[in-house]
């Protein structure tokens, strides 16, 4: 067959375990178990960072966060990382955003041809935080902070219109792509701001669940005193020292079981679309999330710590030539890049990377027990940058002068025992450190990241005055063209997909 076309579908904090296919039994996502079915699901993805903006800078350029420089959300990635999304241009590929992206800076591209809707979040370098000196809080009430768990419930709020104005640009897009492509085959991004918080949820997804039906996590008496050094520096940030609520923590669990649905409806309308312009057994759909979210677990809401909940993240491929099936090995979305090259038969424009191919192992659906996947966080509610490394059922944390983190995921899944300083397990460990320190240098890393904040602060010092800032998008959504479209309205859509 010739080239075949990418849809990628992105969600954003996505916690793995909120899925049917990876056995949430409590929730209602059809479209993404169905897709999942068809495909290849990975059980140990894992993002390149627990945020955002790091997060997705370094999966479009296959390079580690320290390698970029993107160490939080209001740092640029600079237009001369070639990502992976150059690689399909310059095969003749038609490459199009429609949604976030998280790129700050002028370059809002980075290898799009088209850009279907504006970027939801600022574009500047407001976001940026001092941590020079130690974690930087925000006062209560700002930020990304429990308030933001406490004041969850039934609502429709502003990043809906956003996804609202990101699906029907796509619908609208794809009616036309065949006509408008020619004979070139496309790769569209095609990335919600859903389900991350606000922990709400409108009416018609929330009446989807009962509240008696939803777990919540339990919260051992030790859960606080037991944190790797990390974890306290991000409960100091998100002023998360207490637990909250029972009521409160199922509230907003309640809200994201909604969210998530709502995001595979809007799934069920784009791959409907997809179905409707006539190339859908010729397109590779794939869904991912950018990071996880803990929802309560350890106590801890939001992303930023190593533990699985907030850097495990779904990964579901599904298409021509794609066997369907479960992969046990670690991954990393930095992998993301050469596999999709590698299922497309095209060449990557820039032969340096931190992932590798996985499309062989793919197509042939044989994998390996001990692979790898590293993670590394330098963003809000930390003060010391750190890595992690998963490898088969071992996960090392190793934060700057303090004592490594050993866990067994396979004998204690809620990583509450480190293992360490366990003689008989001295060999893991001291292999897992070797990797996991290889070609990184935690003390130059933290002295450039904050030479960059302190560059960013010193030029948000001048803004406000003198002309407006150019580059800087608005930070609120255009008005949806459509007023009368909105999902909540419509009620839960059904879909069929099939690929094979």
């Amino acid at each position: 067959m010739s080239k075949p076309n990418i849809l990628f579908l992105m969600g954003d904090q996505h916690p793995f375990s909120m899925l049917g296919c990876y056995g949430n039994r409590g929730i209602n996502t059809p479209t993404l178990d169905q897709l999942a079915e068809g495909g290849v699901v990975f059980d140990a993805a894992y993002c390149p960072s627990p945020l955002c903006a790091p997060s997705r800078a370094a999966m479009m350029t296959g390079r580690h966060v320290h390698e970029i420089e993107v160490w939080d959300n209001a740092s640029p990635l600079r237009s001369d990382w070639p990502t992976f999304i150059h690689s399909f241009r310059a095969a003749g590929y038609r490459t199009i955003l429609s949604g976030k992206m998280h790129f700050v800076g002028p370059d809002q591209l980075h290898g799009f041809e088209e850009r279907w809707t504006q970027e939801i979040y600022p574009t500047t370098f407001d976001w940026t935080y001092p941590s020079r000196k130690g974690v930087y809080v925000n006062p209560p009430g700002k930020g990304q902070a429990v308030h933001r768990v406490l004041e969850s419930g039934i609502d429709w709020t502003w990043d809906m219109d956003y996804d609202e104005e990101v699906v029907f640009r796509t619908l609208y897009g794809l009616r036309t792509i065949k006509r408008d492509s020619g004979d070139r085959p496309f790769f569209l991004c095609v990335s919600f701001t859903g389900p991350h918080y606000p922990y709400f949820a409108p009416q018609a997804y929330w009446d989807l669940y009962r509240d008696e039906d939803i777990e919540i996590p339990k919260i051992h008496p030790d859960a606080s005193g037991n944190d790797p050094v990390h974890v306290r520096w991000f409960r100091q940030y998100a002023h998360l020292e207490d637990p909250v609520a029972d009521e409160v923590c199922r509230r907003a669990r309640h809200a994201m079981l909604s969210r998530i649905t709502m995001v595979d409806e809007y799934c069920a309308r784009i791959l409907s679309a997809l179905q409707n312009s006539g190339v859908e057994k010729e397109t590779i759909v794939l869904y991912a999330s950018d990071h996880g979210d803990m929802m309560g677990e350890h106590g801890l809401w939001f992303k930023g710590t190593a533990y699985e909940a907030s850097v495990r993240v779904p990964l579901i491929i599904n298409g021509p030539d794609v066997p369907a099936g479960r992969v046990s090995e670690p991954v990393s979305l930095l992998d993301l890049g050469p596999t999709l090259c590698g299922l497309s038969g095209i060449e990557p424009v820039y032969p340096l990377c931190d992932g590798q191919d996985l499309s062989g192992r793919i197509k042939n659906g044989i994998f390996k027990e001990d692979g790898e996947a590293i993670v590394e966080y330098y963003g809000d509610g930390t003060w010391r940058g750190w890595r992690m490394v998963r490898r088969g059922e071992w996960k090392l944390i190793h934060v700057p002068d303090t004592e490594e983190v050993l866990y067994n995921l396979r004998q204690d899944p809620e990583e509450r025992h480190n293992l360490a300083d366990d003689p008989a397990h001295r060999k893991v460990r001291d292999s897992l450190s070797t990797k996991l320190k290889a070609g990184w240098n935690p003390d130059l890393c933290d002295e450039r990241r904050w030479q960059s904040q302190e560059r960013r602060m010193a030029i948000l010092r001048t803004l406000g005055r003198g002309e407006p800032k150019a580059w800087q998008q608005p930070s609120v959504p255009v008005p949806h063209p459509n007023p009368a479209y909105r999902s909540d309205a419509n009620g839960p859509f059904q879909f069929s997909f099939s690929s094979k």
